[in-house]
């Protein structure tokens, strides 16, 4: 959920389900990152108080440059159908900057539904 826009840049942009939980599909999420071919990533404006819900997993997804003196701020919620669901040590930091020492302990024994990389 956005909280702040970006003074300039930001946009929400995202290729939905270029993944499944049986293949990387690294060729495909290689052309985006590259833009070499198709997909092309869909452009989602988003406005302060909007809630996008997608599949993450299965969705590249990424922020444009933002720019300008007022950052973009946003919330991240996570779910999961199975219990014990825990993120990695290193993918909660890239994403929020410190790890709890809940995910330190369960570093090493993750429970996923999958084999797909962080």
């Amino acid at each position: 959920m956005l909280t702040q826009e970006a003074e300039e840049g930001g946009s929400f942009e995202y290729c939905p389900n270029i993944r499944s939980a049986e293949d990387e599909r690294f060729d495909d999420v290689r052309s985006v990152l590259d833009g070499s071919g198709t997909p092309q990533p869909e452009r989602l404006p988003l406005r302060p108080g909007d809630l996008q819900l997608f599949k993450g997993r299965y969705s590249l997804h990424r922020v444009s440059p933002v720019r300008g003196g007022l950052a973009r701020h946003s919330a991240i919620f996570a779910y999961s159908e199975r219990p014990g669901v825990i993120g990695s040590v290193a993918r909660t930091r890239q994403l929020f900057g410190r790890a709890l020492p809940e995910h330190l302990a369960a570093e090493g024994r993750a429970v996923r539904g999958d084999r797909l990389l962080d």
